[in-house]
């Protein structure tokens, strides 16, 4: 639109007429922009037009003021070519973007420029929020990755402690083989203690010391077969809850896989979350 613009203009063969066509269809090209903006036309020197906006308007008219060097328009009449400088909030109050272009007569003489300028204060707004919202993501991104590593770690620890708690139930259990051997030896004992109290019975007077030893014998195989209860009670007590322990520790484990997997799904989200803050921040440079 600007080349064609420029086209129409130069078109015309007095100087001052392109400058002041200008000045007259400035303000129609304000009302057709969507956001607020100032419109500046100078001639080589000086200011000759000023249409401020609703926000971005100066303090004062600057129709007539000299064209400061390092402004848009006065590098656009210098270089030739169209020029965009950003200028910052503390400058004037308010952040916006100023293009020059610089205006041309019927003999491709410059003879003046346009200069217009817009807020970028969403431009800025959007930029802060990409930026914040990338610096979160990262961070939350660093955050569930180390979740995610400790949820690993400890899914591969509590398998080692399935592991172990395993072979420790299988070791219970063979304590029954154990104890049926004890518990026969005991049985076994106290049918020999019997047979030998028999015997001294038999022998009278010369088998009363041997009648003793077969007594205790009896008392040890008793004693031995009640202990075995009670071991064998223990024994199952304690198989009992090392079966839970395992079944808990299974329960914590693939709790922790599915944390870890969890914790990847919200790293993978955070990662395109940063590449969307990144987009947004490119659109608004562009803005």
């Amino acid at each position: 639109m600007i080349n064609n613009a420029e086209e129409y203009l130069t078109s015309d063969n007095q100087s001052d007429n392109v400058l002041n066509n200008l000045i007259k269809v400035a303000p129609i090209f304000q009302h057709a922009m969507a956001n607020d903006s100032m419109i500046g036309i100078t001639d080589r020197e000086k200011f000759i037009g000023y249409i401020p906006g609703t926000i971005m308007k100066m303090d004062q008219d600057i129709t007539g003021m000299t064209i400061p060097e390092g402004d848009a328009i006065y590098e656009a009449m210098r270089t030739g070519k169209v020029c965009s400088i950003v200028v910052p909030k503390d400058a004037f109050g308010f952040a916006f973007r100023s293009t020059g272009v610089p205006v041309k007569d019927h003999n491709d003489k410059i003879v003046g420029g346009v200069g217009i300028a817009y807020s970028i204060e969403n431009q800025n707004l959007l930029a802060d929020t990409a930026q914040t919202l990338s610096a979160a993501s990262q961070e939350i991104t660093a955050t569930t990755q180390e979740l995610s590593a400790t949820a690993l770690q400890l899914s591969d620890d509590l398998q080692d402690v399935k592991s172990s708690g395993e072979k420790v139930l299988e070791q219970i259990n063979k304590t029954d083989s154990i104890l049926k051997f004890i518990n026969d030896i005991s049985a076994n004992s106290n049918l020999l203690g019997l047979n030998a109290a028999i015997e001294a019975a038999r022998a009278g007077e010369l088998g009363r010391g041997f009648a003793v030893v077969a007594e205790e014998i009896r008392k040890m195989a008793i004693n031995s077969s009640t202990s075995i209860k009670d071991i064998k009670e223990i024994i199952n007590s304690i198989k009992a809850e090392s079966t839970r322990m395992i079944n808990r520790v299974i329960e914590a484990s693939e709790l922790g896989e599915r944390q870890a997997a969890a914790s990847e799904e919200i790293s993978a989200s955070m990662a395109e979350l940063a590449v969307s803050a990144e987009n947004i921040n490119k659109v608004a440079m562009i803005l």
